[in-house]
């Protein structure tokens, strides 16, 4: 039996994977591209969700965007402590998510609900996310740092591989032993 009968199914899973999201990442550069200079309108719309997030607990929070470069910045009492730009608004990962659920099949009644759902965990996620780091940067700026690039990434990615593990356990439609 050669390679790809033996693993048609791991073939199949990579194929319709990578495909997804190369053909999601394709046509979100091309979302990109459509606003440059300037911030995309997802990345406006969390920068100034944020924005009304934190002035629930932060008076003098304000917005205000980069004229050199696509870039949103929260300011507390004008001085800039969050900057969003195109890879702070999640949809790299929610393209990742989708592509998985792709990949592993399952009914158009679950996907229907599913990926909105999941999508919308993922947004609700990401703004958490940003929002504690904005915390942890003005509280605790020693240790933004670490929480940047090491532990708000893992909040992230954690979500989405809880998501992954819930479709894969009880929606994907699970292939045919042969």
């Amino acid at each position: 039996m050669n390679l790809f009968q033996k693993y048609k199914s791991v073939w199949l899973f990579l194929l319709k994977f990578f495909g997804a999201y190369i053909l999601g990442v394709f046509l979100y550069n091309q979302y990109l591209g459509l606003f440059l200079p300037d911030l995309d309108i997802f990345s406006v719309s969390i920068t100034e969700q944020l924005a009304q997030l934190f002035s629930i607990t932060l008076p003098e929070i304000s917005t205000a965007y980069s004229c050199e470069a696509p870039i949103g910045e929260l300011h507390y009492y004008n001085v800039p402590f969050i900057f969003i730009n195109e890879g702070c608004n999640a949809i790299s990962v929610m393209i990742l998510f989708v592509s998985f659920l792709i990949a592993f099949r399952g009914s158009l009644r679950h996907y229907l609900w599913f990926i909105p759902v999941g999508l919308v965990m993922l947004y609700i996620a990401n703004i958490s996310r940003i929002y504690v780091l904005g915390l942890v940067y003005l509280y605790y700026p020693d240790y933004f740092n670490i929480a940047h690039d090491y532990l708000f990434p893992g909040i992230i990615y954690g979500a989405t591989f809880m998501l992954w593990v819930v479709w894969v356990k009880y929606f994907s439609i699970k292939p045919e032993n042969n």
